[in-house]
């Protein structure tokens, strides 16, 4: 009985897809619930398209293609395209406009209950379809693509979060806003039967809705199909030492929002040594929650786009930029991605920003040949960072900084050594241990005196581990093995 009442559960939450859906009839306006479609629609078109991986010649899925909006843009590169809706309408107005198109399969189909052969697709392509399933609905979907896809195949998907963005009237709304990190942890814990799972290419925030609604809450993902079972060493490090509690904890020392050496005091002075102006753009390495992104577009009014590995870093980064005012949150958004995999255009930026970040990248020199392209001429490059004060050190600090946090850590001679060997110019790097030192001590003591309030929200055992923490950074710099420095150079 439990199990007929489920299915009727499910029956009926379709229905009321169908049904919302079904009140609308088939326009650019109704598919992107906005009375402002037709200045959105292009753009955002174009944006999203620029995102997918190259489908030349390849087959693609189209999941929940409403009136085909992007079906004949798919077909124009892909060898074949099969389109799905599960409105007949929609899917008859798309077929009436692009089924000139010979290379295109038009299905109405219900996503939950369809099926294909595995391997069948290279590419499956969603837009706005997963905020209408539900949680059970997505996982069996999400796993479904897995299957369908080819090996290292893609799925990209987008989706509305957190809250509404379209501004047509509604008498009903069924939708589910998740946030960007549960579509993360869905895709992440997602397995196939030949065992693939997938990996998080990217995730970011469609820069057309901050351009035109100051809205970050649109965010797709980019998923690839992989058949390695565990993550890197680095991306358990970075989950575990980065994971939601992990940062909230840690910005009781750092100063809210803040996760890094000094805070905001710290970037208020670094971000002065820099010659900022109104609408520059700015490329944040490793951005963490985007504190500094929120400071230098509200002080500076430059343009920010912030980079993290880490889904949970971007998940808070995104949800705060919408706490921002207007011309903040105007000014930024955040993408997860790894660095070394980003490919921006040469040129783009006037100045690249990271905090105590790059020691988590052991190829440095071939990220600095990156930050060096998508620097403009004459642009600059500045960045604090932890490094080893000399090439040999204690087995209880290698273990430390190697083992437990994964940093790969270079010299201060080595970083400007790096530097120059890729085309930098004027490079400077300033020791700043004793600063840190300092610094750190005063971390410290904020946390000590914190500490019920700490415990009360979170634990003891959290409490001693994060002291401890902050104790041995303290004891390896004044043991001169650990240091902090900041380091300045020009295209």
């Amino acid at each position: 009985m439990a199990s007929n009442g489920h299915v009727l559960e499910e029956e009926c939450f379709r229905d009321k897809m169908k049904n919302f859906w079904k009140m609308y009839n088939p326009s650019v306006e109704s598919m992107m619930l906005s009375h402002d479609a037709k200045n959105l629609g292009e753009s955002e078109k174009n944006e999203i398209l620029s995102y997918l991986p190259n489908y030349k010649g390849k087959r693609v899925l189209e999941l929940g293609a409403g009136i085909g909006r992007f079906t004949p843009r798919l077909a124009q590169v892909a060898s074949h395209v099969t389109t799905v809706d599960f409105i007949q309408e929609y899917v008859d107005y798309n077929k009436k406009e692009n089924g000139h198109l010979n290379n295109i399969v038009f299905k109405c189909a219900d996503v939950t209950k369809l099926d294909f052969p595995p391997g069948s697709f290279d590419l499956v392509f969603s837009n706005w379809l997963f905020m209408y399933l539900s949680d059970e609905e997505t996982n069996n979907v999400f796993r479904k693509v897995l299957e369908w896809l080819a090996p290292e195949g893609c799925f990209f998907l987008r989706e509305s979060c957190y809250h509404q963005s379209g501004n047509m009237k509604r008498e009903e709304n069924p939708t589910i806003y998740r946030t960007p990190i549960d579509y993360c942890h869905a895709l992440e814990k997602t397995t196939a039967q030949d065992k693939s799972t997938f990996k998080i290419v990217r995730g970011k925030s469609i820069l057309t809705y901050i351009k035109y609604h100051c809205n970050p809450n649109q965010l797709c993902f980019l998923a690839k199909k992989t058949s390695i079972q565990s993550p890197s060493e680095l991306m358990q490090t970075i989950h575990n030492c980065y994971n939601l509690n992990s940062i909230i904890m840690a910005e009781r020392a750092f100063g809210h929002m803040w996760f890094s050496t000094g805070g905001e005091a710290t970037n208020r002075d670094l971000c002065s040594r820099l010659t900022l102006h109104p609408d520059q753009l700015v490329l944040d390495v490793g951005c963490g929650t985007g504190a500094s992104a929120f400071f230098m577009a509200r002080h500076y009014g430059v343009k920010v786009n912030g980079i993290d590995l880490s889904h949970h870093m971007i998940h808070l980064a995104i949800e705060r930029q919408g706490k921002q005012e207007y011309n903040v949150k105007k000014r930024v958004h955040f993408e997860i991605n790894n660095v070394l995999n980003a490919d921006y255009d040469s040129d783009t930026y006037d100045v690249i920003y990271s905090r105590d970040a790059i020691h988590h990248v052991s190829e440095k020199r071939m990220l600095f040949k990156k930050l060096y392209k998508w620097l403009k001429p004459g642009g600059t490059l500045f960045f604090s960072d932890h490094c080893a004060w000399a090439a040999t050190n204690t087995k209880e600090f290698v273990d430390y900084a190697n083992v437990t946090k994964r940093w790969t850590l270079g010299t201060v001679a080595s970083y400007c050594q790096d530097l120059r060997s890729v085309g930098f110019v004027d490079v400077q790097g300033e020791d700043k241990g004793n600063e840190f030192v300092a610094i750190t001590r005063r971390e410290l003591r904020s946390l000590v005196s914190g500490r019920e309030a700490f415990v009360s929200d979170f634990s003891q055992e959290a409490y001693d581990e994060l002291i401890v923490s902050w104790e041995k950074k303290i004891r390896f710099a004044e043991d001169g093995q650990l240091t902090w420095a900041l380091f300045s150079a020009t295209k």
